[in-house]
């Protein structure tokens, strides 16, 4: 069966903001989201993973303790 694409929201580069054709999306395997071709791999999209992956956990509290 094919897949559909429902999304109408336009995509954009979590990088640089730069919007995204369907044909050209790459995803970021660490944080899920859409990377240009141009971002992808370089210096600034490992800093804003960071970046991203620093806030995560801000706040929360496990309740197994």
């Amino acid at each position: 069966m094919p897949h559909k694409n429902y999304n109408t929201k336009p995509l954009k580069c979590f990088v640089c903001e730069k919007s995204l054709q369907v044909i050209d999306i790459e995803y970021n395997n660490r944080v899920n989201l859409p990377v240009c071709n141009t971002c992808s791999g370089s210096a600034a999209e490992v800093d804003k993973e960071k970046e991203l992956l620093e806030g995560l956990a801000d706040g929360f509290v496990c309740g197994c303790i």
